[in-house]
């Protein structure tokens, strides 16, 4: 469902996102902005520890408005929210074989990625308000 949500064309993933949006992805949206997005916004040392560049202010808060507008959406969580180790962000998100990704690049852009296994699917550049 990020696809459409994020006007990209149709996800593999849609099927999954069709029902309301159960307490727990709501909870886990709530833990990724707050416990791991501000908290890398607060200390950024602890990435630099890792050998990760952290992401920037402005990269970080590109992310939390995108969390917050597909939490708001209903959506389901992300599997994961993982920096990348060139000041980026990625949120992904699995069913099987099958994955989704928000690139969050440290020179502003946001990039959308769907793969079927190493296959890749779908990739588009996404702007964001």
């Amino acid at each position: 469902m990020w696809a459409l949500l994020l006007n990209v064309g149709a996800s593999i993933l849609d099927n999954m996102d069709n029902a309301l949006m159960p307490d727990v992805s709501q909870r886990a949206w709530e833990a990724f902005i707050d416990r791991t997005l501000i908290e890398w916004g607060r200390e950024p040392s602890q990435l630099e520890d890792e050998a990760i560049e952290s992401p920037k202010p402005e990269t970080i808060r590109r992310a939390i408005h995108v969390a917050q507008n597909l939490k708001n959406q209903g959506l389901l969580a992300p599997d994961s929210i993982v920096p990348d180790p060139n000041g980026g962000i990625v949120f992904e998100r699995r069913a099987g074989d099958t994955s989704e990704a928000l690139h969050f690049w440290d020179d502003g852009s946001v990039e959308y990625f769907c793969f079927k296994g190493p296959r890749l699917l779908d990739r588009k550049n996404i702007v964001i308000d």
